[in-house]
């Protein structure tokens, strides 16, 4: 059986592969701002969600992610239904600090979400955000 400090030092690693992952796809940005950008993301695709697709989602995280996933969730304000892709885009804008590329940064952050979770799980996010925003996720 794994002990509790075994399964912090795993989530540790694994959060920090996310990290480097995700600095990798935005042209090598800092630990720092890849944490940030993870937040954003996790953030925005858990307000257009279901709160039961919130929970099954959030399942498969890391527990630090997980903490990020859930940081200031109101969930009887979920889902929002941002309609269309400006409003979407807007909503990711308001969840992250600094001048960012909100496309740029939301398809290398789903790209590395795809790389390590169950793509079921990921799809299922996907169909609850409007169609206008699929080409944000990997092919």
């Amino acid at each position: 059986m794994q002990s509790s400090i075994d399964i912090v030092d795993q989530n540790v690693k694994t959060i920090n592969t996310w990290l480097k992952d995700i600095s990798a796809e935005l042209d090598a940005i800092s630990e720092e701002e890849a944490w940030a950008r993870l937040k954003a993301v996790l953030q925005t695709l858990r307000d257009r969600i279901t709160v039961n697709e919130a929970a099954d989602f959030a399942a498969q995280l890391p527990i630090l992610a997980r903490g990020l996933f859930f940081e200031g969730w109101k969930p009887a304000e979920t889902p929002h239904k941002w309609r269309d892709r400006e409003q979407y885009l807007e909503a990711f804008e308001q969840t992250i600090d600094g001048d960012v590329d909100a496309e740029q940064t939301l398809k290398a952050v789903l790209k590395v979400l795809d790389r390590h979770l169950d793509s079921n799980e990921l799809a299922e996010v996907k169909k609850m955000h409007p169609k206008e925003v699929w080409d944000l996720w990997p092919q």
